[in-house]
């Protein structure tokens, strides 16, 4: 009887995309011997994640979401020998998806930005993906997410 109960239950279940938000907190002084061009300890990081969760209701896709979340905080020393600590913030935003099946093409997540009429496209990017602006000669974004980087002792 459970088995039926919790067959017909999952049916009504939907699927969900939770954006939850992450804070890189790092501690520890650099290791002088391996700072390099790299470095830089003046910005915070975030970081934004979408997870697939399947629930009956918005309510319940949110606790999920942040119980999933927060088995996936991490810590770790970086390549300064500092310690970095990834923490669950908060859960930003929720879409409930409309496709069934999950499969190439399939929208995981959508977003409207209000905007005023006179906006440009380019100027729509750099206020709300200024990460994807890449002025610097440094790309930190690849940096944080570069494993091979982070794996190994830094030396110019």
């Amino acid at each position: 009887m459970r088995k039926r109960l919790r067959k017909k239950m999952s049916k009504d279940w939907e699927w969900y995309a939770v954006k939850v938000l992450y804070e890189c907190i790092i501690s520890g002084d650099p290791a002088s011997e391996t700072l390099d061009r790299n470095y830089s300890n003046t910005e915070k990081t975030f970081e934004e994640s979408i997870l697939l969760i399947k629930a009956s209701s918005f309510d319940q896709a949110y606790d999920l979401a942040e119980k999933e979340a927060k088995q996936h905080e991490i810590d770790y020393l970086n390549p300064y020998d500092e310690k970095v600590v990834w923490k669950f913030v908060e859960s930003i935003d929720c879409f409930q998806m409309f496709d069934r099946k999950l499969q190439i093409g399939t929208e995981l997540y959508s977003r409207l930005l209000h905007v005023p009429k006179g906006i440009t496209n380019e100027q729509v990017i750099a206020q709300y993906y200024p990460e994807t602006v890449v002025e610097e000669l440094v790309d930190k974004n690849f940096i944080l997410r570069n494993k091979d980087f982070n794996a190994r002792p830094n030396f110019d």
